[in-house]
């Protein structure tokens, strides 16, 4: 028996967690995107001491998005209204380390580091406006995209479901909140719904245009569907969510 107990008393732990995160650029970068919302997926280790936890997040966050209806020309010769999307989004994917300040008790206070690559995306979607149920896109095009490598360093706590909720198995489930400051390399990115420009703002390097056609004069146009920007990676971040921890 007391070998088993040994044996279960080294056990590693697991930790599975989801956030909101609400994202507020920084430096150059809050000139050209107002703020972002996504969700963030974390899946860890948690050492025998309970004093530090090991893993993986990824996070995915929209920024901008657009819509309109345009007239396009088909390739049976005709035109149509479409329903035209822009959305600009980023994807990171970090690895961490987290130190818990306290390893036992209802409120667990803690520090992160992190570090690893974020992607950063323009697509165009367009749909059939007469076809209200289809999920497709008739046509979809990533206008840009690039990426660079970022770290970040972050501090929260967590507080034990069942200090809220009696009936809850104490040390599973637990409310998560933190925050953390991301800084990375140059990145290339467009913005549907940037903040007005200002003159001295030299980030934006050009606007980015899409040609459609009025089916009355068959006078082609374009539709502005967004600027390109360039700019260091520097963000705010704010999460709350839930944590589920297994073997802790």
């Amino acid at each position: 028996m007391a070998i088993t107990g040994d044996t279960f008393a080294q056990r590693w732990g697991t930790e599975i967690g989801m956030n909101y995160a609400y994202t507020a650029p920084l430096g150059s970068m809050k000139n050209n995107i107002r703020q972002g919302h996504g969700v963030t997926l974390n899946l860890g280790k948690i050492t025998p001491s309970k004093r530090f936890a090991v893993g993986l997040e990824m996070q995915y966050t929209g920024y901008g998005y657009d819509k309109s209806m345009q007239e396009l020309d088909m390739p049976d010769g005709n035109t149509a209204n479409m329903e035209v999307t822009v959305s600009n989004s980023f994807l990171n994917f970090m690895a961490y380390g987290r130190s818990y300040l306290i390893t036992e008790g209802k409120f667990l206070p803690y520090v992160t580091i992190k570090g690893g690559y974020t992607h950063y995306a323009t697509d165009l979607n367009i749909y059939d406006a007469d076809e209200w149920d289809s999920c497709s896109p008739v046509e979809s095009e990533i206008l840009q995209k690039d990426g660079t490598m970022v770290g970040s360093i972050g501090a929260g706590f967590r507080l034990d479901f069942s200090s809220i909720f009696r009936s809850a198995s104490p040390d599973r489930f637990y409310i998560d909140f933190n925050t953390s400051v991301t800084q990375g390399g140059t990145v290339r990115y467009m913005n549907t719904d940037a903040p007005d420009h200002h003159p001295a703002n030299h980030d934006a390097t050009d606007a980015v245009q899409a040609e459609f056609v009025n089916t009355q004069t068959q006078v082609y146009h374009t539709h502005h569907v967004g600027t390109l920007y360039t700019s260091p990676v520097q963000l705010l971040d704010f999460r709350l969510g839930a944590f589920l921890t297994l073997g802790r």
